[in-house]
């Protein structure tokens, strides 16, 4: 990659950044295209967000991934805002186009490519259990329930930060069931009946275990948005009892090819970023 004053700039922005597989992904992208094109991280406080934005603007960047802890706060300076987005109440890409700085939520389009593409996965009719009721939780939520999921279970430590997301969305949504639930509400039961089961918590980072694997079966497609270790133990246990995997990597990948064609129009090349994610993560499992 040769940066010239030619070269259309992207990035994404967060704090504290720490260490980002987007840069890898993307810049594999431009070069398998041969456009000249530079994706970088850059750290950015939430008390320089604005400014930032502005500023970002005035040099010419072509878009960014927006990453925590702004991916809610970013809302407020924004002059459009896609519907998906809306919903989510949350910004993971922005376009600078024309004058504008428009705002997308490619979240959930990532995680329903991955169901679909990967997992061989039709959301319609069937049920799910998202472990978790943070922003990933609801952006996985929408998008399930606008594919005709027929339940939803939200399962979380605090029931009220689950009955919240519930409380937000339901009424979209007159074809699908939410319900909220703690780990120690019949859990085995609801676990036992769901077709999808969608890890969204930190556990499984350190090797931990979120739900008893016991209660898995070949029935299950169980999806953990972890991805380091790439096959979390959760991963692991389930596989080991005849049920589908897909590792989290799945959704950083599509989400990311999302990006890429909101900000160049073009069709991502994602075998290009599959091949530089899936080294890059090598690497950082070995170190």
């Amino acid at each position: 990659m040769k940066i010239t004053s030619q070269t259309n700039l992207t990035g994404i922005i967060g704090y504290p950044l720490g260490k980002t597989l987007s840069p890898v992904m993307q810049n594999a992208a431009f070069n398998a295209l041969g456009f000249n094109w530079a994706y970088v991280p850059m750290p950015v406080k939430s008390e320089n967000l604005d400014v930032a934005l502005k500023g970002l603007q005035s040099l010419g960047f072509k878009g960014l991934n927006v990453t925590m802890p702004h991916k809610e706060k970013v809302l407020a300076y924004l002059d459009e805002v896609s519907s998906f987005a809306k919903m989510a109440e949350a910004v993971n890409t922005i376009h600078f186009e024309d004058s504008k700085i428009i705002g997308y939520n490619t979240d959930g389009r990532g995680f329903l490519h991955a169901l679909e593409n990967d997992g061989h996965f039709k959301p319609e009719g069937k049920k799910a259990a998202i472990l978790g009721a943070g922003g990933a939780a609801r952006s996985i939520a929408l998008i399930l329930a606008l594919n005709e999921m027929d339940s939803i279970y939200i399962v979380n430590r605090t029931l009220a930060k689950a009955e919240s997301l519930v409380a937000s969305i339901k009424d979209r949504f007159k074809n699908t069931r939410f319900e909220v639930l703690s780990f120690g509400d019949n859990l085995p039961k609801i676990i036992d009946s769901t077709d999808l089961i969608v890890n969204s918590t930190p556990v499984g980072w350190e090797g931990d275990l979120v739900i008893d694997p016991d209660w898995l079966h070949s029935g299950h497609l169980v999806v953990d948005l972890v991805y380091i270790p790439q096959e979390t133990r959760l991963l692991q246990e389930a596989r080991n009892r005849g049920a589908k995997i897909l590792p989290g990597k799945l959704m950083l990948l599509y989400q990311g090819a999302a990006s890429f064609e909101i900000w160049t129009k073009t069709v991502a090349p994602l075998e290009d970023m599959r091949k530089a994610l899936d080294e890059e993560l090598s690497i950082n499992e070995k170190s």
